[in-house]
This record gives structure tokens, sequence and C-alpha cells, in this order.
């Protein structure tokens, strides 16, 4: 009786494990649109905060979903691939770099200003966003 107790207890062990495995497997990523920003700032700011202080910025913003504000430098991509929308942040040199899905891409233009969140995914000359939606 004890061996079949405790082989019931490990299929059904091995079952949820599975079960969850799966679903994690299968789970889709947060979207932006979907979720309330935890920070909101401009473009400068952001990009500023980077620049002043990368390691403390990245922890402060880093995997956040973050909404910022800002006038359109250039729009890259498109037509089935990544749109990346470049907002002006005061530095020739650098942006804040704002992807969106090719199905989700926003019809925006050079000097259009736009509030966008998205969620950080750190600094590289350019601070990026990923995952992008814009606020209406």
């Amino acid at each position: 009786m004890n061996k079949r107790l405790i082989l019931i207890i490990g299929l059904v062990v091995v079952a949820a494990t599975a079960h969850y495995a799966y679903r994690e497997w299968n789970r889709e990523p947060e979207k932006a649109a979907e979720a309330s920003a935890e920070v909101s700032l401009t473009a400068t700011e952001l990009f500023q905060a980077f620049t002043t202080d990368e390691v403390a910025a990245g922890t402060r913003f880093n995997d956040k979903l973050v909404q910022v504000n800002g006038t359109v430098r250039e729009v890259n991509g498109g037509g089935g691939a990544p749109l990346n929308v470049l907002l002006e942040t005061g530095d020739p040199l650098g942006a804040v770099v704002c992807e969106f899905e090719a199905g989700a891409a926003p019809t925006v233009k050079k000097d259009d200003k736009v509030s966008v969140k998205g969620f950080c995914a750190g600094y590289n000359l350019d601070v990026l966003l990923q995952r992008c939606a814009i606020v209406e």
C-alpha cells in the first residue's frame, strides 16, 4: 500500500510540475498598453539620469514600466519589422529609443510630441524602452 501511495503522489507532483512549466513557457510578456506606468518623466530627464549615474538609474528604472514624454527625433524600421521611435534628449549623440512591435507600430513622424510607455531595458549610449505603447 505504501509503494502505491508514493507512486500516486509522485505522479501528481510530476503532472503539476509539467503543467506549471508548460504555462510559464507559453506565457506572453506583459504589455505596456495593459499596465500603468511606475514612473513618469521627460525623455531628457531619463537620459540625464543614466548619463549622470548609470548604476543608480539602472536600479531605479531597469525592468520597470516607464512613461516618457518627448519630441520625436527620428523614426526607423516598420513595414513588418519592429519600429524604433527616437525621442530627443538634447544630446546629439544620445536618445531614448522606444521599440514597438511590428503589429503595434504607431503613426508618428518627426517633431511630433508624444507620450510613450515601455519597459526600460537599460543604457548603451541610448536609453532603450521595449514593448512600448503610445499613451493617448
